[in-house]
């Protein structure tokens, strides 16, 4: 039997089982260590933080008789609020650490100005994101 290949849910299953692994990490803040569980996030939950973020992206696409003029979309067909943009992006960042670290996301927008970064560039380290993943981690990188 164990030379049998798995059939593709148990494949499924046992790659899965991977997002409950938990890691320690440390975070120094105020001139002190605290240590917190996390875990990395999983596809879906990364898809979900995609849709927070675009949220306020609202597309123009030119119609003409009812068909779409225009198949590409380029810069000056998207209208940003950056108020809001950024306030959502805020909101991905808030929601990743939340999964990550299994807790209610209100937790996360009570803390000290300033943890929250620190503990979002950890979600983003045992995530194995990168800035193709969530326009947020540009930003955190671009403001560092």
């Amino acid at each position: 039997m164990s030379g049998l290949p798995m059939n593709n849910l148990e494949t499924l299953r046992k790659l899965s089982l991977g997002k409950d692994d938990k890691t320690t990490v440390k975070i120094t803040f105020e001139e002190e260590d605290y240590e917190f569980e996390m875990r990395p996030l999983t596809d879906g939950e990364l898809t979900r933080l995609q849709a927070v973020e675009k949220k306020p992206l609202v597309f123009k696409i030119g119609m003409q008789n009812g068909k779409r003029t225009s198949v590409q979309t380029n810069l000056n067909d998207v209208d940003v609020n950056t108020g809001e943009f950024t306030e959502a992006q805020n909101e991905a960042m808030y929601t990743a650490i939340s999964l990550s670290l299994d807790v209610p996301i209100e937790n996360i927008k009570t803390l000290p100005a300033g943890l929250p970064r620190l503990l979002f560039e950890q979600v983003i380290n045992i995530s194995k994101l990168s800035d193709d993943d969530l326009t947020v981690i540009k930003s955190f990188r671009e403001n560092k």
